[in-house]
């Protein structure tokens, strides 16, 4: 263990206490608490290690394009997003939005398909990119993530993202019992031909999770948020 990195242990430790978590909510028979647990698992350690100016939610995005992504099972928004509120939802305006995390049971060839589906429609959102100030690594648009305790084969993961030209449409997918997959280009990049490089580690999982979203979280000291493509035209306002 001497020639591991020193942050191994610590999130190989915590990938175990999460997976007996996941593993015990097993024991409820209906899927809505199954699917509510694994959210709260994931947003609980997210909660842990975020720094202040990042918060979890749950809700939808819209763009001033009339574009919107439907229900997202983890949204982390900079503590300066503008949002909406209708009823128990909450809509969050594209421009303040940090990352999305599509939550996963079991990634399934089919769940696989449903993560690529509402993670294109984030990829589809036009956000206006206002003045920033910025160091490191930088994004203009939302970190796209899938996380799951369990999961299909890399092999049969990556077969059905090149089968729907997906090879794109995430940064990074974290299996909890496996490891994760890293995407090429997206922030790491390595000299093969290979456009994913699978990393056969819990802790790994973990550590590149939170290595993504701290070094870009960290990365804005400063940014504007423009939000007067919302509001135009102005005569479009005039009630009929």
């Amino acid at each position: 263990m001497s020639n591991k990195p020193i942050l191994y242990s610590y999130f190989k430790k915590t990938a175990d206490v999460l997976l007996s978590e996941y593993n015990r909510s097993k024991e409820q028979n209906t899927s809505a608490n199954l699917g509510k647990n694994r959210e709260y698992f994931c947003k609980e350690f997210l909660s842990k290690v975020l720094p202040p100016k990042l918060s979890i939610k749950s809700g939808e995005i819209w763009d001033s394009q009339k574009n919107k992504t439907g229900q997202l099972d983890v949204v982390i928004l900079r503590d300066d997003a503008p949002s909406l509120h209708i009823g128990s939802d909450d809509i969050y305006l594209a421009e303040g939005v940090f990352c999305v995390i599509e939550v996963k049971s079991n990634l399934t060839r089919g769940k696989v398909i449903e993560a690529g589906e509402t993670l294109t429609k984030v990829d589809n959102l036009k956000i206006n990119v206002g003045a920033q100030i910025s160091t490191g690594p930088k994004l203009n648009r939302p970190l796209r993530i899938i996380f799951a305790y369990e999961g299909a084969t890399w092999d049969t993961i990556i077969d059905e993202l090149n089968k729907n030209s997906w090879t794109e449409i995430f940064d990074l997918i974290c299996i909890l019992n496996r490891g994760t997959l890293l995407n090429k280009g997206s922030f790491l990049n390595w000299s093969s031909e290979e456009d994913f490089l699978p990393i056969d580690s819990k802790s790994a999982c973990l550590g590149y999770l939170y290595l993504y979203l701290i070094s870009y979280g960290t990365s804005f000291l400063g940014r504007s948020i423009t939000l007067n493509t919302y509001f135009e035209l102005f005569d479009n306002w005039i009630d009929n």
